[in-house]
């Protein structure tokens, strides 16, 4: 089985623009002077085709939808959604099948909720019979957003949740008992001590690497758990510092292409934001690919991992 996803689907923006819904708890986010909204939204456009471009040049396979106005954050489409492959999964003392799922999550933010549009949950539930729906958590105003809160080692079923006000820690238990993950939940702040609104922002797994913000960990005994169980699962561990985490280092998507080949896919602010020995550790694991993603980073905070949502 392949832990990297070669299908990918990709919501392009319409009047990409900051979401004051969602700034309270995202520190990556900047809110820019009205007289440079227009151009910010237009470079959002063509950045975010040109990522699209770049995927199918490295034979990915893509599916794209326009968004609807009223969702700014819709390009960051990893956060309403997750689909998992069929498996075989030990439940109640015998193997149990368990059919391809698809995983609607609860978001914070009210404008977020209508990126869970119905006509893309039905497209999606022709290829996923089984549908794990948390959404309803957000009427406790509890909230997990998908890959966003939650860093998958798929191979080795460890689900890993930095905790924040989008990120609840039943939540991801919760779903570690509908998909069968082991989870490690744990609190990563940054440097002025606000935790990290996403999992994703500090950490990501693929292709036998593990990289995360250890630094942003500070209590010694979630640390050590979090680098126990990296190293159980046999993952080469690639430390990044707070700094690098905020040129979006640690917001990186592997995927495989139509040939088998492992992808890294990142910004050229993340890919400048190794260092020379970092990024000979990551393109040993598979080819990197990377293009200019500033205006969803300046004004979304989010960047590459955030605009892909595998389709397994």
């Amino acid at each position: 089985m392949s832990f990297a996803a070669s299908h990918v689907l990709m919501i392009e923006p319409v009047r990409f623009r900051y979401n004051e819904e969602t700034g309270d708890s995202n520190a990556f986010q900047r809110s820019p002077a009205d007289a440079e909204a227009a151009a910010i939204a237009e470079r959002a456009v063509r950045q975010h085709r040109a990522l699209r471009d770049l995927l199918v040049s490295e034979g990915v396979h893509l599916t794209v939808v326009r968004c609807d106005e009223r969702t700014p954050d819709a390009p960051f489409c990893n956060n309403w959604f997750s689909t998992h492959p069929a498996t075989e999964l030990a439940r109640g003392g015998h193997w149990q099948h368990v059919p391809a799922t698809l995983v609607l999550y609860p978001l914070r933010a009210p404008n977020r909720r209508l990126e869970r549009r119905a006509d893309l949950v039905a497209m999606l539930r022709t290829k996923y019979p089984r549908v794990v729906d948390l959404s309803g958590h957000e009427r406790e105003a509890r909230f997990l957003e998908s890959t966003g809160s939650l860093c998958l080692d798929d191979r080795n079923r460890v689900a890993y949740a930095a905790l924040s006000p989008r990120t609840d820690r039943a939540l991801v238990e919760r779903f570690g008992a509908e998909l069968g993950y082991r989870t490690v939940a744990f609190t990563a702040t940054d440097a002025h001590g606000v935790p990290y609104y996403h999992t994703n922002v500090m950490m990501w797994i693929g292709h036998g690497l593990a990289c995360v913000a250890l630094e942003a960990i500070e209590d010694p005994t979630e640390r050590e758990a979090v680098v126990r169980s990296l190293h159980d699962g046999g993952l080469q561990l690639l430390a990044i510092s707070r700094a690098q985490a905020a040129e979006f280092c640690g917001n990186v998507l592997s995927l495989a292409n139509d040939r088998g080949e492992a992808l890294f896919v990142m910004s050229d602010a993340a890919w400048a934001g190794f260092t020379p020995e970092q990024r000979a550790i990551v393109a040993a694991r598979g080819r990197v690919v990377h293009t200019a993603l500033d205006a969803f980073e300046a004004v979304g905070g989010g960047s590459a991992r955030c605009l892909i949502a595998e389709l397994f």
